[in-house]
């Protein structure tokens, strides 16, 4: 895996086919929490589709949208108030639907890019265009969330207690797979974040672009 760098106008990573495999599983994996069906079916977008609960119609729910019991979930579609559970309720019924479809959205664009390239393109290269960019780093983000609920990342002192736990080889070998994978895609995302701000601004614009 290589990071992020400016080329012909898009930012572009290396990922060799194993990697590629590994970061569109977890995609896929992400997606099915989110309710998307598995991506490798050809499951439709889940934008557009019926909202459950809704007269016909209507995209948002008149009755109430218990938060999700699976806690990966819950960090992709948290609470809007922690202290005022109605605020809560009524936040989650207005825009729950939403949230989810726009990640549904994102990941599988991602997918796509991940299994099935950009033409014209390297077979190992993963390409954003910079109208993307903002979508794939907050769709590695939601990654490395799920990623981390399973892995019990609260801290920053829980991301380093787990990387010393790896290097001493404490780690079982599952925990030691998701760890490896959660690195790999926060140095992936801080590489594409690095590129982003470093791109020179559009003169008159206040816009950054890329180098071509």
């Amino acid at each position: 895996m290589r990071a992020f760098r400016r080329q012909k106008g898009h930012y572009v990573a290396q990922l060799d086919p194993g990697e590629r495999d590994v970061v569109a599983s977890v995609v896929a994996d992400v997606a099915e929490l989110l309710g998307a069906g598995r991506l490798e079916d050809g499951n439709p977008p889940a934008t557009g589709e019926p909202v459950p609960g809704a007269p016909g119609g209507w995209s948002v729910r008149t009755g109430p949208v218990p938060p999700p019991q699976d806690p990966a979930v819950r960090r992709l579609l948290p609470d809007a108030s922690r202290d005022d559970p109605e605020v809560a309720d009524e936040f989650r019924r207005l825009t729950e639907d939403d949230l989810r479809g726009r990640k549904v959205a994102r990941l599988r664009a991602l997918w796509t890019a991940l299994v099935r390239g950009e033409p014209g393109w390297p077979e190992h290269a993963l390409v954003v265009s910079p109208d993307q960019a903002d979508d794939v780093a907050a769709t590695l983000t939601d990654l490395r969330l799920v990623l981390g609920e399973r892995l019990g990342i609260r801290t920053d002192a829980d991301s380093e207690a787990l990387y010393d736990g790896l290097g001493d080889g404490d780690e079982d070998d599952v925990r030691a797979y998701l760890a490896s994978v959660y690195g790999a895609l926060s140095w992936l995302q801080e590489s594409l974040l690095a590129v982003m701000l470093a791109a020179p601004e559009r003169p008159g614009t206040g816009r950054r672009r890329s180098d071509g």
